[in-house]
């Protein structure tokens, strides 16, 4: 993995477009207007009582949303973990978007990029079978 000089500005500027949308979706969960929170329910769970990898993600954003790290990390570790990192996105594309010297794009090799897929399922299944022994 090495950093390069950014030769596409649309990942960097993709975070001014889901940031908003990520927010506002987030107030109106967070004041009840879009959906109701206690009764938001995994088809997956409610039809063969096997909980999906995703259970919980809603409750671990909005618990991110509330400052609580521990609350959205019981609920749902990777999805915590995914908006974190895409919350550090967000961050980086700000100040890369005011100082362009800092415009770079992370190169990976092709090994590198098998161990990343490899992780990301491992992390996947870790996820899954976490979320189907909490609910049992």
């Amino acid at each position: 993995m090495k950093l390069i000089r950014e030769r596409d500005p649309l990942p960097r500027l993709l975070a001014f477009v889901y940031a908003p949308l990520a927010f506002v979706a987030w107030w109106l969960i967070e004041h009840q207007i879009m959906v109701e929170v206690p009764r938001l329910y995994c088809p997956l769970l409610e039809h063969t009582g096997i909980a999906c990898p995703t259970c919980g993600g809603t409750r671990a954003g909005l618990a991110l949303g509330q400052l609580d790290l521990a609350g959205a990390f019981v609920e749902n570790p990777l999805i915590a973990i995914l908006l974190l990192v895409l919350g550090i996105w967000f961050v980086y594309a700000v100040i890369a978007t005011m100082l362009p010297l800092l415009r770079m794009n992370l190169k990976i090799g092709r090994g590198e990029g098998r161990v990343i897929r490899l992780l990301a399922m491992v992390l996947i299944v870790g996820t899954w079978i976490y979320e189907i022994k909490r609910h049992i």
